[in-house]
């Protein structure tokens, strides 16, 4: 049987055909770099404003906690996308194999999480207008969220 080679995309991932059986395989530093953006993509003004008060008040032990932390994150995420890059599926339709109603239940988790996550990125931007004008941190709050709707309504 003659093995053809498909074009590797953009993302670095290689497919071989060889009859039906389609076998996909990507680049660790594909898979590396997808988890270290994902990874970092968690640290926004409500994390980096908490860190620095937890920080101050528990000093070098919380910085420690906070590394160990990034790390099983990044470590997390690398098994995540290689499942998913071997896979070929959405991580929806992944889960919905695994039980059937999963991958709604996983959809709606996410939602949920991106929601508080971006609660907690306008109220780090008002503590940070907070503690570089001197403005009222929920009156910093109300103007950075108007100043990010504002964005993305007119981008």
């Amino acid at each position: 049987m003659v093995t053809k080679k498909a074009e590797v995309s953009e993302a670095g991932i290689e497919q071989e055909k060889k009859g039906k059986f389609v076998k996909k395989t990507a680049s660790k530093s594909v898979l590396i770099g997808a988890a270290f953006l994902m990874a970092t993509s968690s640290i926004g003004p409500g994390f980096l404003t908490q860190t620095t008060v937890f920080t101050q008040q528990l000093a070098a032990s919380f910085g420690f906690v906070i590394l160990i932390s990034l790390i099983l994150d990044i470590v997390a995420q690398v098994n995540v996308w290689r499942i998913i890059a071997v896979s070929g599926l959405r991580g929806q339709e992944i889960a919905n194999k695994v039980l059937p109603g999963l991958g709604v239940l996983l959809a709606v988790m996410i939602v949920i999480g991106g929601l508080a996550f971006n609660i907690g990125n306008v109220a780090g931007a008002g503590l940070g207008l907070n503690a570089m004008l001197g403005v009222d941190p929920i009156m910093g709050a109300v103007v950075s969220a108007l100043f990010a709707i504002f964005i993305f309504i007119y981008k």
